[in-house]
């Protein structure tokens, strides 16, 4: 049996289906930045070890660093080591990484052989992972083929996307991955964005549970503080596009229940952010309604006022359009079938 194994060998998991599960040996803080998909953390030394061993590398105290760490994990090892049992006994692979494949992997990964349990360890750790994203996830995108749903702000995009997906069909929902619904009041009540690595990271890990056919919504180049990349837009752009529209009463009531969630004081900060586009008279106007609790009033007037008029149009008139009404799924699936 191989123990040492390959970025590519990770995926091949995936595509088997085979049970694995991924325990990064890096500080909370490295772990809180990036990490492997669906990992978990089991970390040999916490932030503030992690910063004094850090410095003592740093100040060429080597073997002053190595003595610190062995007292810093062995503290670790009966905990870490019960963890890991109960683990091996649920998974097909067990595997241990950490930023590069060194001491704190390796160490850890070494002891349980000696005691015979079968756990892996990712060769190269983090960085041989990244690598891997960077060199292959626009061979992945190549591979797909997109239809892409449009519609002014609203209508209702990610809702039929979630009903696609619970009726078996492959979507990628990007807003999801990168936790932000697009514009200024995109992040109301969600916690912060994944970084950029992270989002790539997971962008590949939902390419590759799809099919080769997709849905997705239409984007722009950056979803809150992320980028997409030129080579995603580009296969958007050639995808298929369905236009999906509804009336301005439902467009309301749906980003009031989905997208206002947030406090007053959130809202107002969304607000101020497009004090750029909309005049100071008219942003003091709609905190006042939200002051009052009249938010139908301040999200109808931005749709009219504002984002239809900036909504940017990537469709023609010829493609498909559908009204987001109760035949929407059952109209998508007969489309897919001229497809």
């Amino acid at each position: 049996m191989k123990f040492e194994i390959s970025p590519k060998d990770l995926f091949e998991y995936s595509v088997k289906n085979e049970i694995f599960i991924l325990i990064d040996m890096r500080s909370p803080i490295e772990f809180k930045s990036f990490n492997i998909p669906e990992a978990i953390n089991f970390p040999i030394l916490n932030n503030e070890e992690r910063k004094i061993v850090g410095t003592l590398f740093d100040n060429g105290e080597i073997d002053r660093a190595k003595s610190l760490s062995v007292k810093y994990a062995a503290a670790k090892l009966p905990t870490l080591f019960d963890n890991i049992l109960e683990l091996v006994k649920n998974y097909d692979h067990v595997i241990l990484y950490c930023a590069r494949g060194g001491y704190r992997s390796t160490v850890f990964f070494q002891f349980l052989r000696s005691l015979g349990v079968p756990v892996k360890k990712l060769v190269g750790g983090y960085k041989a992972y990244r690598k891997y994203i960077r060199e292959n996830l626009e061979q992945l995108v190549s591979t797909k083929n997109f239809v892409v749903l449009h519609g002014k702000t609203g209508v209702g995009k990610t809702e039929i996307l979630n009903r696609l997906k619970s009726s078996g069909l492959s979507i990628l929902n990007l807003e999801e991955l990168a936790n932000h619904r697009g514009s200024s009041f995109g992040s109301l009540g969600l916690n912060a964005q994944p970084s950029q690595k992270q989002f790539e990271s997971l962008l590949y890990n939902s390419l590759l549970k799809t099919s080769d056919l997709i849905f997705l919504e239409g984007e722009s180049s950056r979803i809150g503080n992320i980028l997409l990349p030129k080579y995603l837009l580009d296969k958007m752009y050639k995808g298929t596009n369905i236009v999906i529209e509804d009336t301005i009463e439902n467009r309301v009531a749906r980003i009031k229940r989905d997208y206002v969630n947030g406090t007053k004081e959130e809202i107002n900060s969304a607000l101020d952010n497009l004090s750029k586009y909309i005049s100071e008279d008219r942003i003091n106007s709609y905190k006042s309604h939200v002051e009052n609790n009249d938010l139908e009033f301040v999200i109808k007037d931005l749709i009219l006022n504002y984002y239809d008029s900036h909504y940017a149009i990537n469709y023609s008139k010829d493609d498909l359009h559908l009204n987001n009404d109760e035949l929407i799924l059952e109209n998508l699936q007969n489309f897919m079938q001229t497809l």
